[in-house]
């Protein structure tokens, strides 16, 4: 891949066919296709505007379609890298003459058609590959997802826990949920505060949603020994989704007392002072949890 300062001089260009100063050049051009590419090439001496046109549609080809298979991922920045310092060294070459251009020969002077496939086919595909590459993006960036379009988030994860990134959608729905159950009552006496109990059934609808995603996944990384060597899955399988469970099914109990008790009887009143101390020990249990997590570095 050496120039050669011979090709240099006026000649008759590969491509056009044009009689004027050309530039011996290889360009390359991949388009990945997972499990195969395709892949052209043109070479020879070539006048400066059959350069430039064959650089910039198998460079642009490649830098956008090139690099989606393993092979191609590797082939590519050397492709991208010969077709630019290829396009450099021939930059100093004389453009044709308009002498040139106006004299008839065995072709039309004109610049030919390019690369492979047609420009439909590399728009159709870039756009498919450009929306595969946004939806994985997106599929892995939850947080980002959940504060700035949180239903297409929801559409994406609120599934079973199959992955990494599902489990995180659900750790931020239950973060979310127990911030608003937890959140303090702003009526007094029994009529308001159970008014805003059953306001909130639609967070605690979706803790219940979430605790079982969670119930259902520990079942299935523990029969199969999933995450034995992992501290931080460890402790959650251990530590967290035990304490989930509880604290969801101590909150489930308490809404469905009040909302079946209209007005407060002592034994209603004594099953709430129950339940409210096994929802303290239950989230003093995530508290404890989420503070080993930290200490682990697991919360990175």
């Amino acid at each position: 891949m050496v120039d050669n300062p011979s090709n240099t001089a006026d000649g008759v260009c590969k491509a056009c066919g044009l009689q004027a100063p050309t530039k011996y050049v290889e360009f390359y051009q991949n388009i990945g296709f997972v499990v195969t590419r395709q892949s052209a090439k043109i070479e020879g001496n070539l006048c400066r505007n059959c350069i430039r046109a064959y650089f910039r549609s198998f460079t642009v080809t490649t830098l956008f379609l090139g690099w989606w298979g393993v092979i191609s991922f590797f082939i590519t920045p050397l492709i991208l890298l010969n077709n630019i310092t290829r396009y450099l060294l021939s930059l100093s070459l004389r453009e044709p003459s308009l002498a040139a251009m106006n004299t008839p020969f065995s072709s039309t002077g004109q610049i030919p058609n390019v690369g492979t496939h047609s420009r439909s086919f590399k728009l159709i595909y870039g756009a498919i590959v450009c929306a595969g590459v946004v939806g994985f993006v997106a599929y892995q960036s939850v947080d980002f997802m959940e504060r700035h379009v949180p239903r297409i988030n929801g559409a994406m994860h609120n599934g079973e826990i199959s992955d990494e990134s599902d489990g995180e959608y659900a750790g931020l729905q239950i973060a979310k949920d127990i911030e608003a159950l937890s959140a303090e009552y702003k009526g007094k006496g029994w009529a308001a505060i159970r008014s805003e109990v059953l306001s909130r059934e639609p967070y605690l609808n979706d803790l219940k949603q979430q605790n079982e995603k969670f119930q259902q996944r520990t079942v299935v990384e523990k029969n199969a020994n999933l995450g034995n060597g992992d501290p931080c899955e460890q402790i959650a399988l251990n530590e967290f989704v035990p304490s989930l469970n509880k604290y969801t099914n101590t909150l489930d109990a308490e809404f469905s007392l009040i909302k079946s008790t209209p007005q407060p009887t002592p034994l209603a009143l004594k099953s709430l002072d129950d339940l409210s101390s096994r929802e303290n020990e239950a989230r003093n249990q995530l508290a404890t949890y989420f503070d080993s997590a930290k200490a682990k570095g697991c919360d990175k």
